[in-house]
């Protein structure tokens, strides 16, 4: 309905304005938004971070402005990464009533994603600190009710790595001095987002403000960045699936050469291109959801594997649906087109958040040799609970979350055994032996293309040429490195479905079960990447139908059937949860 808080069209008048969409922060606040940021052994609804990554999904899916805004509940994770039983139970009292907007307040103008370079002081005096600097540009900058932030604590003559801390300041309860807002800057997408920056002059704060020991301020907003980076995924899950939805709908409506636009063999590929991209996409995320409760000290390069990758497989399919829908994507006006407009720049802003792919690529290239290591240790470990989106869930446990995985990650480890259960299955109906072959085939050239990487990863870390770099740069990181750290994400994200597959094919759909999607999936070179021509019609044909089938039942493109509100129903009441409409 156009009534909603967060209809599309109330989004795009909003965005063309370049308003902070308010009421429908209220209205997802309202719902209860904020509580599912807190563990429920905090007295939060944070029971698996499978549920808060549907909840950002249904909210992206519907208005960026609003998800992005209202997401920065994320950062209070890092009182429950840093700080002692005190500071939890005060900052799980107060956002549980409402009263906390938070920002991320790392980045500096002069050093962006260099935070060892950042001049902001937190200068300890009489049981107080006192704080002074810019933090630019960040998400509800003028906003916020509290300042998550590092400043420096230590002097010269203490490494680069200990000289930051973390703060987390209510800026209401700031003693003396001042923090204020700055300007909003102008953006590409989020236009009606807050993105702009806070400024504080010798501004006194209570030392129970500091997170976590005077130092460790790195160590514990890489901690977070882990978490915050892998729940990254549900925005571009959200984007993605509106998108799809959109122009699948318009070129199924739209009569071209006597038929159906979406009929011509090209746009039916198209389509199913991007579908499968959705459902691969869509079992990484979860994979990596189960891990942060299974696996939580092994995400020094998973959280950043899931966030690279599912990007990818988002942005990829949202240009190729640009230039399928052609010169209606850059129309902002009606709203079958504007709304794919909107999303496309909002959509894209994911690959910079918490960490650029750069960004987060370096820090998996950092990590390359210990995982290659890893990669040679057998793990007999039952990888039922990870894959099996049926299985219960250990309590979730954000501190367990660590800066140095020893290059563990339990995809990867895991990929022996996938092979073998596949190897252990019988042909069906839907699943004949002839596509079990190639399912086989597949998962074997996913174990192929890992040892391959990892002697390209030794050659590379071997050659002499690694050494010539600019002498005017401290990052010395190889772009070959840097290449194979983004192909590592790839196959993360095959193996990733492949489980997902092999765990779930007797109780999901038949759809799901017959494995002609993963069969595409594992024969894409790069899982992401796609050209025209690489599917063959009949599985073209299985994905167009089930996109259709979904999206006419009012379904989120997903291997598992989770149905959307009506269209044209109205709002649900903030003591609905969200089983009863996503």
């Amino acid at each position: 309905m156009d009534a909603n808080a967060t209809s599309f069209r109330r989004g795009l008048e909003l965005d063309e304005r370049e308003e902070l969409p308010a009421e429908g922060i209220d209205r997802t606040r309202a719902f209860g938004f904020h509580r599912y940021f807190v563990p429920d052994w905090l007295g939060g609804e944070l029971r698996t971070t499978e549920e808060l990554l549907w909840l950002t999904r249904v909210i992206a899916r519907r208005d960026m402005n609003v998800a992005v805004s209202e997401s920065t509940q994320v950062w209070m994770m890092l009182a429950w990464i840093g700080g002692d039983a005190e500071q939890r139970a005060h900052w799980s009292d107060t956002v549980l009533r409402g009263g906390v907007i938070p920002c991320l307040a790392y980045s500096e103008p002069a050093h962006g994603a260099d935070l060892a370079a950042n001049d902001f002081r937190a200068v300890p005096e009489g049981g107080q600190y006192v704080l002074s600097g810019e933090k630019w540009p960040i998400n509800r900058g003028r906003t916020s009710t509290h300042v998550v932030l590092l400043g420096t604590t230590g002097d010269d003559g203490v490494p680069d790595k200990r000289k930051q801390s973390m703060f987390l300041v209510d800026r209401a309860r700031v003693v003396s001095g001042a923090a204020t807002g700055v300007p909003r800057v102008p953006t590409y997408g989020l236009r009606g987002c807050d993105i702009s920056g806070v400024a504080f002059d010798d501004a006194r704060v209570d030392a129970s403000a500091r997170l976590g020991a005077e130092g460790e301020g790195l160590e514990l907003s890489l901690r977070g960045l882990l978490i915050t980076r892998t729940l990254c995924t549900g925005l571009s899950l959200g984007t993605a699936d509106t998108m799809l939805r959109t122009v699948s709908r318009f070129l199924s409506g739209r009569t071209l050469y006597d038929g159906p636009a979406s009929e011509i063999p090209y746009v039916s590929e198209a389509l199913a291109n991007a579908y499968l991209s959705l459902l691969v996409a869509e079992c990484e995320s979860l994979v990596a959801m189960r891990g942060l409760h299974l696996y939580t000290e092994e995400f020094s390069v998973w959280g950043n594997a899931a966030k690279v990758q599912v990007a990818r497989l988002a942005d990829h399919a949202a240009k190729a649906l640009a230039r399928t829908l052609g010169a209606r994507s850059y129309m902002r006006a009606p709203e079958h087109a504007g709304i794919f407009q909107k999303m496309l720049r909002d959509g894209a802003v994911v690959s910079v958040f918490d960490g650029s792919e750069p960004v987060c690529l370096d820090s998996i290239t950092l990590q390359l040799a210990a995982v290659a290591k890893a990669h040679g240790r057998h793990r007999d470990e039952d990888w039922a609970a990870l894959y099996d989106l049926r299985a219960d869930l250990p309590p979730f446990h954000p501190d367990r979350v660590s800066v140095f995985g020893r290059g563990r990650d339990a995809v990867l480890a895991g990929l022996p055994t996938l092979i073998d259960r596949l190897a252990g299955l019988a042909p069906t109906a839907g699943c004949d032996a002839e596509r079990l072959a190639a399912l086989r085939a597949g998962a074997e050239g996913l174990r192929q293309r890992l040892d391959t990487l990892f002697r390209r990863v030794e050659e590379e870390r071997r050659s002499p040429e690694r050494t010539n770099h600019s002498p005017d740069s401290a990052k010395t990181t190889s772009p070959r490195l840097m290449r194979l750290a983004g192909e590592l994400c790839a196959l993360h994200a095959s193996v990733a479905a492949l489980g997902v597959w092999l765990y779930n094919r007797d109780h999901l759909d038949a759809f799901f079960a017959d494995g002609a999607w993963l069969q595409a999936a594992l024969a894409r070179e790069e899982v992401h990447e796609y050209g025209i021509g690489d599917l063959d019609p009949a599985v073209t044909r299985q994905l167009v139908d089930r996109m259709n089938a979904q999206r006419e039942r009012n379904e989120f493109f997903s291997v598992r059937t989770v149905r959307q509100a009506r269209p044209g129903a109205p709002e649900a009441s903030g003591a609905d949860r969200p089983a009863t409409a996503l």
